[in-house]
């Protein structure tokens, strides 16, 4: 008796979890966040601003759109570095685990230009394969806190970058 009612528990709220996402299917959502990058190939931490927009295409999947710009420099091999910019664009997984929390993973390409030393100029760190996990609790139906890490392989031997995330998302 005790595993059919735990059983019909844990349906329910898989049940409830995936109607609550099922209602955000089509809606487009924002969100503006700060992340911090640390960088093997540069050696160094770098700072940004990030905006994101996406929609969910069904309740599982969904896209999104990445651009960030650097708030701080930070010195590493061979002098001072910051972010210039990034954009990306990703695909987007979404596992309901209640009806106020999703646990998120994505995969996706961005392409990275940093501020390099003097002597270097502008440096593109270049293309990447980027990929992640992290979660979103809904605050209220129009209003969600994001966290998320994601890994940049970029292309050759431009070295890795791993980026923590926090976000206020906006949903339209």
């Amino acid at each position: 008796m005790k595993t059919l009612l735990i059983a019909t528990a844990a349906v329910a709220t898989l049940a409830i979890g995936t109607a609550a996402s099922a209602q955000d299917v089509g809606h487009v959502y924002g969100s503006l966040g700060y992340q911090q990058t640390d960088n093997d190939k540069t050696d160094s931490k770098l700072g940004s601003v990030n905006a994101r927009v996406g929609t969910k295409i069904t309740p599982h999947f969904g896209v999104e759109g990445e651009a960030a710009f650097g708030t701080n420099d930070d010195n590493g091999v061979g002098g001072n570095y910051k972010l210039t910019n990034k954009a990306a664009v990703y695909g987007v997984g979404y596992l309901p685990v209640s009806p106020s929390f999703d646990l998120i993973g994505r995969v996706g390409v961005s392409d990275t230009d940093l501020k390099a030393p003097a002597a270097a100029g502008k440096m593109e760190q270049g293309t990447a394969l980027d990929y992640g996990i992290g979660g979103q609790y809904h605050i209220n139906p129009a209003y969600a806190v994001r966290a998320d890490y994601t890994r940049s392989d970029f292309n050759g031997d431009k070295g890795n970058a791993d980026t923590a995330t926090l976000s206020l998302v906006k949903k339209f």
